[in-house]
């Protein structure tokens, strides 16, 4: 059920912004700049503000609650956080080596401690204020922002705080900074769990700035809604009616009350997978034909494991790799970690949930014959698997002989499977597409276009819309006005919607695919593969996205943009819902085949 929220003042509201904003003014100059003695004192002053403004929100809250045992268990982490910033402070002040608080600090990170923590709640804060914006001003309340609209500003926000980040200095190596559209468009791919770069994201960026793609990829692939409900519900805060809103329409819960048990459902889930994936990767980069852990420093292969692991579950394709996973593709541990990661990604949190309560169901109750999955998991995991191995098999039939020929047949087996699985929204390369026939080029293209499922990190028009559409079809075959799946029949408004998904995607990627025909004089199949990359959050290309025109990479950052929002959200963020018109016209008959 939803948390009872307590209404604090607006200047405790206004207090905590503060802090937020001075703390990331702060950990950006010094950290994203290369700052000289000057801007060095400027970001400690914005620090020490930051500390400041962050005890008197304590400070305010303690007061509002009026007990320190009701505010010590509202509090806790941030009240811990208070006494490692008062420490911190008095030792700065009456000195270390004079003190008899050198001992405790020694022992106490509590620099580090800090930096970490405020990097943290940075994001949260920012995040927060800006949905509870509404709710300091009652003529913002007015609005009535409708959970559409504000998951597309959102989104947008997270892509231009994301150009932001990367175009500081820290970002890029010293010598090669980035242009903005460069940035906008990595940030775009990157929120928007794409993978197409401009720029080589191992040698082209920092570590600063592969650690903000990071951050970029994993929030876009969960959604900053979800991770700031997550942080509110950590930190002893509830979750609103607009957010409960808003995180019920972008991960289809079913009703409002579940939310908060759901967001904190999904978000263990994740970084459950995901650091199981970084264990897994990190000991196979330190075998196989991949370089060996005497090679790679530990830093740098832990950060490497790590931005794989996550870029496989939330389907993004980055790789810190000049050639994608090519280098390691006959790693069976790599690439059978990324396999599963980007498989379970791309099914959603909603049928992950339900097969790990069927699987504890059936080892519980094995003779119960009542414990089934609903209609929905059942379409998914269906599709998912029949298009995994039927793509798997023509991509072998068809490359059997002519990209896989000279390899084993195990390696030609996982390079046609892993082709197939990484082209419905991951975005890895185990292999050189350009080496790959036209016809198999054809298949990865539809199989891009399908997608992975609701609710999950993957893009395209999902495996839920082809199979509506494609009962819809066979029951207007068959002259039936009803349509089934099974033994269930399928309402009305689904079957519209699936049937816009799908036309309104085909629309959308006519359109895209006439435009870079006349702006970028490329041929017909490698333009067609690019805009159902984009279109499909995928990220694989024919090596046609460098040589992208300012022209078409703005026109490839609003197709990553579409499919990674969906046209049913943009649809309603536009339109939004409309009343059935009371007057009825009368109906007219058109010719059709």
């Amino acid at each position: 059920m939803l948390h009872k929220k307590l209404e604090y003042p607006t200047s405790r509201r206004l207090v905590l912004f503060l802090a937020g904003l001075c703390g990331l003014v702060g950990l950006l100059i010094e950290h994203g700049t290369y700052p000289g003695e000057a801007a060095l004192t400027t970001a400690r002053v914005f620090s020490f503000l930051a500390v400041f403004f962050f005890l008197s929100e304590q400070l305010i809250t303690y007061r509002y609650l009026g007990h320190f045992r009701s505010y010590l268990q509202d509090r806790w982490p941030t009240f811990s956080l208070s006494v490692l910033l008062i420490l911190e402070m008095v030792g700065l002040v009456m000195g270390r080596n004079s003190t008899w608080l050198a001992s405790v600090m020694d022992k106490i990170p509590t620099y580090n401690i800090t930096n970490a923590y405020l990097l943290v709640i940075q994001v949260y804060i920012l995040s927060v204020f800006a949905v509870q914006l509404p709710h300091m001003q009652q003529r913002f309340a007015r609005w009535q922002v409708r959970p559409a609209i504000a998951f597309v500003l959102v989104f947008a926000a997270l892509i231009i705080m994301g150009t932001g980040l990367l175009m500081l200095p820290r970002a890029t190596p010293e010598h090669s900074p980035i242009h903005f559209l460069d940035a906008l468009f990595t940030s775009s791919s990157a929120v928007c769990v794409t993978g197409l770069v401009v720029r080589d994201t191992g040698t082209g960026f920092t570590g600063f700035g592969q650690g903000v793609i990071l951050v970029l990829i994993q929030l876009g692939g969960l959604g900053i809604m979800s991770l700031s409900a997550t942080l509110s519900l950590l930190l002893g805060r509830g979750i609103g009616v607009r957010e409960s809103s808003l995180l019920r329409e972008v991960f289809h819960i079913p009703t409002m009350v579940e939310v908060g048990r759901m967001v904190r459902i999904i978000i263990f889930l994740t970084l459950s997978f995901e650091l199981f994936g970084a264990v897994l990767l990190f000991q196979g980069l330190g075998s196989g034909p991949a370089a060996t852990a005497e090679l790679i420093p530990f830093s740098d292969r832990a950060f490497q494991a790590i931005f794989h692991s996550v870029s496989a579950f939330c389907n993004a394709g980055f790789s810190l790799y000049s050639d994608s996973l090519m280098g390691v593709a006959g790693n069976s541990l790599v690439m059978g970690t990324a396999s599963i990661l980007l498989i379970v990604g791309g099914l959603g949190f909603g049928v992950i949930i339900q097969v790990g309560a069927w699987l504890r169901g059936r080892m519980m109750d094995r003779n119960n014959l009542r414990l089934r999955l609903d209609l929905h998991s059942r379409i998914v995991l269906v599709a998912s698997a029949g298009l995994l191995l039927g793509g798997g098999l023509l991509i072998t039939a068809l490359e059997w002989n002519q990209s896989l020929s000279g390899q084993s047949f195990f390696m030609k087996l996982s390079q046609a499977f892993f082709q197939s699985a990484t082209c419905r929204t991951a975005g890895f390369s185990s292999m050189d597409l350009n080496l790959l026939s036209p016809a198999t080029l054809f298949l990865m293209i539809i199989l891009m276009f399908i997608g992975g499922a609701p609710g999950s990190t993957a893009g395209g028009v999902k495996v839920t819309a082809i199979a509506i559409v494609w009962a819809n079809l066979r029951s207007v075959a068959s002259g039936l006005n009803r349509v089934h799946l099974g033994r269930w029949e399928i309402e009305k408004v689904q079957v519209q919607r699936s049937m816009l998904v799908l036309s309104s995607g085909l629309v959308v990627a006519g359109a895209a695919i006439f435009t870079l025909l006349f702006t970028e004089k490329q041929e017909m199949l490698p333009t067609v593969f690019e805009v159902f990359s984009a279109l499909g959050t995928v990220g694989l290309s024919l090596g046609m996205t460098a040589e992208l025109s300012a022209i078409g990479r703005v026109l490839i950052i609003i197709l990553m943009f579409m499919g990674r929002l969906g046209p049913l959200t943009l649809a309603a963020s536009l339109v939004g819902r409309q009343a059935e018109p009371r007057v009825r016209f009368p109906k007219g008959r058109i010719l059709i085949g």
